[in-house]
């Protein structure tokens, strides 16, 4: 293209510059799209904090709302509340506005906080969003659900797609130890990865390893419900099987040497460690969300029912047996739906589309 003024031009604003699902998602979307000759493109963040780990081959910027320049923008793309608050103010200086949805809004404010912030400020973005051109839903699931308010033509599902791993970082050599150790003393490795909230559900694997004697547990994350579990495994006296990693921005790295992964969230808008769990070949577990049921089979994962340890020690049991003849039929799954390139390419003809009917 010979000009640069010829190119779509998008602003990308996200509500923080930290390593979790819906940013490392946006990150992968953008970084993919740097040398697309169609389109300039900028990440705009709202609070101070930025991490290191977090890699953007585009310009970043923190979002000033009093010197945006609206007028510099073809397509203005939110992720989060407060993007979205912001896109919605200025709705009428906006030439196109595509948000992206990457919860199930409801559910997660209630998991988060309580009840009545979820009606409240749940119903507050189901306002926000409709003014936008186009909800941008992560899972066919999440369609279904938003359904209820917005019409279908305003909806479209656009997977999640990951990249291939990161294998420059090299991974701690203490904690591959201690999952060696692990397993010279014979215990199946299992492992887990999230933002340690109720949400994520990893009450229930420590449960598990009280229940199931011949297994260990491995937990990547920090949160807020890291010290309860800690004490929860300590109540359970499991203590000498469960590692707590904390937080580690190439958590996909370790999942290899894991002999299972399993994914217990009480409420999800995707699923992103699922998937990076598949694409490292680990056999999965995950609990029977609609939202999981849509991303893979009974064929390719192995399902267990929220909150019941008996279908939970179950599903081990049927995983250590056959989840290694499961996972090929969900590594195919992932090449054919859930890589970045599919994303970036879905993504592509969507801002097309919108910046030529300006």
């Amino acid at each position: 293209m010979a000009a640069d003024e010829k190119k779509i031009r998008i602003a990308i604003i996200v509500p923080r510059l930290i390593y979790r699902g819906p940013l490392i998602v946006m990150q992968n979307l953008v970084n993919s799209l740097f040398n697309n000759e169609n389109f300039t493109i900028k990440v705009f963040y709202l609070d101070s904090k930025v991490e290191a780990n977090v890699r953007m081959s585009v310009p970043v910027e923190r979002l000033n709302p009093k010197k945006f320049n609206f007028t510099v923008y073809d397509i203005v793309h939110t992720n989060g509340i407060r993007p979205d608050l912001f896109a919605f103010i200025n709705r009428k200086k906006i030439k196109c506005h595509i948000s992206t949805i990457h919860n199930f809004v409801f559910e997660d404010l209630s998991f988060t906080y309580n009840r009545i912030i979820s009606w409240f400020f749940g119903n507050v973005w189901l306002i926000l969003w409709r003014k936008a051109d186009k909800l941008i839903c992560v899972s066919n699931a999440m369609k279904e659900y938003y359904s209820k308010w917005f019409s279908e033509s305003k909806l479209e599902v656009i997977y999640n797609g990951i990249t291939e791993t990161d294998c420059y970082q090299i991974p701690d050599i203490d904690i591959v130890n201690v999952i060696e150790a692990y397993r010279s003393k014979g215990f199946k490795v299992t492992g887990c990865a999230a933002v340690l909230t109720k949400r994520k559900g990893i009450d229930q694997l420590l449960r598990m390893v009280k229940e199931v004697s011949d297994v260990a547990l491995v937990i990547i994350g920090n949160g807020k419900e890291l010290n309860n579990l800690k004490l929860l495994a300590e109540k359970l006296n499991i203590s000498d099987r469960c590692l707590f990693c904390g937080f580690r921005c190439n958590a996909v790295n370790y999942f290899r040497y894991f002999d299972l992964f399993i994914v217990p969230s009480r409420s999800e808008g995707f699923g992103l460690t699922l998937v990076e769990a598949v694409q490292q070949k680990v056999p999965v577990i995950c609990s029977d969300l609609e939202v999981f049921k849509k991303l893979f089979s009974y064929n390719e994962v192995t399902f267990f029912k929220l909150d019941d340890p008996k279908s939970l020690a179950n599903a081990l049991s049927i995983a250590a047996e056959n989840g290694k003849g499961k996972i090929e039929f969900a590594y195919k799954k992932y090449l054919n739906t859930y890589t970045a390139d599919l994303m970036v390419e879905a993504y592509s003809k969507l801002y097309y589309k919108y910046s030529v009917s300006i």
